[in-house]
């Protein structure tokens, strides 16, 4: 694909006359150019003066001073964690992820799903970021009842998101018990193991039937389960369920024709490869990455497995080891990015390829590691591929899917306006982007959103945050404002 002369004079939209980032295989950046929509996607990209004339009677908006490229990927998305803001920040590790499994596991209902779904989409939109991958809930996995994915899914499109939904069990052991919350009273029940991996396959079978051009499905465990000086949740009782869930989960991705996603660090590349577990592939995205050896790089480089990047992750600064990105980058590995957020920092992917950038110049003490076209491949490109969707998304290219962000160059840390790419790597971020287009629907135009109340949004927000914080007792774990002044540590 590349800059092409429409094939008719209608669109339903064009970008006017802006500095296009292309992403396509020449990684042309385009200046005094054009992008015309029509039906969802990209119906020509050229001169602004030619398509100008050609879709004169298109709606526009005035591209002037702004960058046009494509909208940026989330490999790391975290559903259930947009309303838990900083919960439990005052605990290590391992506790603060217990808190956050059994806050979403018990204290949770369908109402506060559609608030988190909604806000999880909202602020990533806002963001520039048009699509993500989350788990049902990470670390209080929520594939127990169907009812909680399909609303998160409903949720999500209706805000205009793109996202790929992982599907799977929880953490092990089995059964587990799970909390249900009617008229303000809970009934605890205890769900067994096939009894997820039974919601898991009615899921995929009710999208196959009624697909929703926003959604798809993978298969996603939280980890591998083996024994790992990295994992901080492993237990000698969850490593016996390490054979039974990944034969589960690939049950479901051969059934079902989808891709897999997991936390991958220290040896578990090594030990899910030697135990033929059938989980390294094409079609699966290893998260982290860190603490990992020159074995596992070779692993994934010969199995064709992805990274997902999370420079600023808690993971970076709480436990051994770093993602060996350059080595990957070397090796073949294809990398992505993520934001694994938002629970201890925001979702702004602009300031992870900024992360991504400098976590590795300072390893190395080299000034020219990951330039910025590079980080820029990551988050967009790069973590459509990982998605198996390059072929669709990721690049500004006739035929393509209209999942478009511009950003604002008419502001002081954005000029001169000479190196689109640099500035939009090492000046922008997040609050820059004006519009956003998924699927060549505006949902953010000059940064207000369209077809969506914020304020109600965060009305509703701040009333499930409080109702979520009184059930589950968490105000104990509000960090202590008293304890964040004065001193190196708190």
């Amino acid at each position: 694909m590349s800059q092409t002369q429409p094939t008719s004079s209608t669109a339903d939209l064009l970008l006017h006359n802006g500095i296009v980032i292309t992403m396509d295989a020449q990684r042309r950046v385009l200046t005094d150019t054009s992008v015309a929509i029509r039906d969802g996607r990209i119906a020509a990209v050229g001169p602004a003066a030619d398509l100008s004339a050609q879709f004169a009677d298109a709606r526009r908006i005035d591209c002037r001073r702004k960058v046009i490229m494509p909208g940026l990927v989330d490999l790391h998305g975290y559903l259930g964690g947009s309303v838990l803001k900083s919960a439990g920040e005052d605990l290590d590790g391992t506790a603060r992820r217990n808190l956050l499994e059994e806050t979403l596991s018990s204290y949770t209902d369908e109402e506060w799903w559609q608030v988190e779904a909604q806000l999880c989409a909202v602020e990533r939109l806002k963001l520039g970021v048009t699509c993500m991958f989350s788990m049902m809930g990470g670390n209080g996995t929520r594939t127990d009842d169907v009812a909680f994915p399909q609303i998160a899914a409903r949720e999500v499109s209706r805000a205009g998101m793109r996202m790929r939904i992982g599907l799977g069990p929880a953490r092990p052991p089995w059964p587990r018990p799970y909390t249900y919350w009617a008229d303000g009273k809970p009934t605890v029940r205890a769900v067994e193991f096939d009894q997820v991996i039974d919601n898991c396959e009615r899921i995929f079978n009710d999208h196959a039937r009624n697909p929703d051009p926003l959604i798809d499905y993978c298969v996603a465990l939280s980890r591998i389960g083996n024994q790992n000086e990295h994992d901080p949740v492993w237990t000698p009782e969850r490593q016996i369920w390490v054979g039974r869930q990944a034969e589960a989960a690939v049950h479901l991705m051969k059934a079902h024709d989808v891709g897999f996603w997991t936390h991958m660090y220290g040896n578990s590349i090594d030990y899910a490869f030697d135990e033929k577990l059938g989980l390294c592939g094409p079609r699966s995205i290893f998260s982290h990455c860190t603490g990992i050896s020159e074995r596992s790089i070779a692993i994934m480089r010969e199995t064709g497995s992805h990274c997902a990047h999370h420079p600023r992750a808690a993971r970076t600064y709480s436990y051994p080891g770093r993602c060996p990105l350059p080595e990957f980058i070397d090796a073949g590995v294809n990398v992505g990015l993520g934001a694994d957020a938002p629970q201890n920092h925001d979702t702004d992917m602009f300031l992870d390829m900024k992360a991504a950038v400098r976590a590795q110049r300072m390893h190395f003490k080299d000034p020219r590691l990951i330039p910025p076209g590079k980080a820029l491949e990551m988050a967009t490109i790069d973590g459509y591929r990982a998605l198996g969707l390059d072929h669709e998304l990721g690049s500004v290219e006739a035929g393509k899917k209209a999942d478009l962000i511009t950003i604002d160059l008419a502001q002081p840390h954005m000029a001169p306006v000479d190196m689109p790419v640099y500035r939009v790597v090492y000046n922008a971020t997040g609050r820059d982007v004006a519009d956003v287009i998924v699927d060549g629907r505006v949902v953010m135009e000059k940064r207000q959103m369209v077809g969506m109340d914020e304020n109600d949004l965060l009305d509703r927000t701040q009333a499930m945050y409080a109702r979520v914080m009184e059930r589950a007792g968490l105000a104990k774990h509000i960090p202590d404002n008293n304890r964040i002044w004065g001193a190196s540590r708190s």
